[in-house]
């Protein structure tokens, strides 16, 4: 199953940062990618979205440079950058070529398995090699696949209250065998009911250090959140790093 790679962003991008606010998670994955990115160096964002962890970025005087499959993801994303250094790329992160390279790439939030195969996510790998300096490092924030892998029947339902008057609801199926969870997300407020569908082809860590390796890269660091606490079996999610290693070409 494949989706317009604009579609999700598109149909929330107005109420993106509801979903999303801004969070002390944010700061410290700020933190994170400062600590590994050279002064005066530059970040490039694959799914810069509104603007999350490139403001946060941007305000610590860090170069950033996003590309977003939305146009309406970054017409929100303009509307609060004024002076700060971003710069942004409407493109496919598969093959949008952003020109020269870039101390840092960063692919947050579980963008990674927006894309809907597996020898996708290897170019969309290969494409951030492309953009990475040799002694770069590439960062990968993504969800440990082990609940909705194994989740009874394969559905589940969440109810997320967003504000007083905001509520989210999202149904999940999970295809096991092909590791995709079709996720419905249906946003209802004063009356308004507006729906966006989002595909997740989901990886275990192992799966993607392998596609990594043959993007050329390699893992040097993986923690369970941006404060820099162990990965564990317990481990909802990961932050991965891997740096280039072109013996694995």
């Amino acid at each position: 199953m494949q989706l317009d790679p604009a579609l999700y962003g598109d149909g929330l991008a107005d109420i993106y940062d509801l979903i999303y606010p801004v969070t002390p998670d944010v700061d410290a994955a700020a933190a994170f990618v400062a600590d590994r990115t050279p002064p005066a160096g530059t970040v490039l964002e694959f799914g810069i979205g509104t603007g999350r962890i490139a403001l946060a970025l941007a305000e610590r005087g860090i170069k950033v440079h996003g590309v977003d499959a939305s146009p309406r993801m970054l017409e929100q994303l303009a509307a609060k950058t004024a002076d700060l250094p971003i710069m942004t790329t409407l493109g496919d992160f598969t093959d949008v070529d952003c020109g020269g390279t870039h101390d840092t790439v960063l692919i947050a939030l579980n963008t990674l398995f927006m894309v809907p195969s597996q020898d996708l996510q290897i170019e969309v790998l290969r494409n951030a090699r492309r953009h990475l300096s040799d002694d770069g490092a590439l960062i990968v924030e993504l969800y440990e696949p082990t609940r909705f892998h194994s989740l009874p029947g394969g559905t589940d339902t969440m109810i997320q209250h967003l504000d007083r008057e905001s509520l989210l609801l999202c149904s999940v199926q999970v295809d096991r065998v092909n590791q995709i969870a079709a996720i419905g997300q249906a946003y209802l407020r004063s009356g308004e009911l507006r729906k966006t569908p989002e595909i997740s082809r989901y990886a275990f860590p192992a799966e993607v250090d392998l596609m990594a390796r043959c993007a050329g890269l390699r893992l040097t660091e993986r923690w369970e959140d941006w404060d820099g606490h162990r990965f564990e079996h317990r481990s909802v999610r990961h932050i991965s790093v891997y740096r280039p290693d072109d013996t694995t070409d």
